[in-house]
């Protein structure tokens, strides 16, 4: 039988320590259990804000819907672009280390970066999306499809298409700022 609980509230109430453990659990392997109250908080929001139906077990739906907020936690660009933990010994220099030479390779790199954010003027808004998403973010194709209302290997093609069409796009933009 599935109904709509009584009361959502006496529910989390009843099944909190259960999606904190969960939440700590997924959070601590990337180092970011100290997240596992804000997940939770984001799961009971997301549920209350618009309670589902046809829910056949409550304690599992709270408990995967905490799972998910602190799986969104660790996948959300903030913690992919933060970048390890700094830490002074390892960043700490050498005294044979050229400075210039890392320099201009981090010049070289940024200006590579350029082009590439410049070349991606030449696709469409689709073929855009498709190469952002799965080359720069990492996300699955099966999700990118589902958004595009495409199918998995079409994404595929997309992205495909545009990253040689990118190539050629950045090799004569290089190409004309050497001449």
């Amino acid at each position: 039988m599935t109904t709509m609980p009584p009361d959502l509230g006496a529910f989390y109430l009843r099944h909190r320590d259960a999606m904190y453990k969960v939440a700590a659990s997924v959070l601590r392997e990337a180092g970011r259990a100290s997240e596992a109250e804000d997940a939770v908080q984001d799961a009971i929001v997301s549920i209350m804000a618009s309670p589902p139906e046809n829910v056949r077990n409550w304690e599992a739906f709270f408990v995967t819907a905490a799972k998910r907020k602190a799986l969104d936690r660790i996948r959300s660009a903030e913690v992919r672009h933060a970048g390890p933990e700094f830490i002074e010994a390892v960043h700490d220099r050498a005294d044979d280390s050229n400075l210039a030479e890392d320099v201009a390779e981090a010049i070289d790199q940024q200006e590579r970066a350029r082009h590439a954010w410049d070349s991606l003027a030449i696709l469409d808004e689709r073929h855009r999306k498709a190469v952002w998403e799965t080359a720069a973010l990492g996300r699955p194709r099966s999700q990118i499809a589902a958004e595009m209302n495409v199918s998995p290997a079409r994404v595929s093609q997309m992205s495909t298409r545009s990253l040689a069409l990118l190539r050629e796009e950045m090799q004569r933009m290089e190409e004309g700022e050497n001449e």
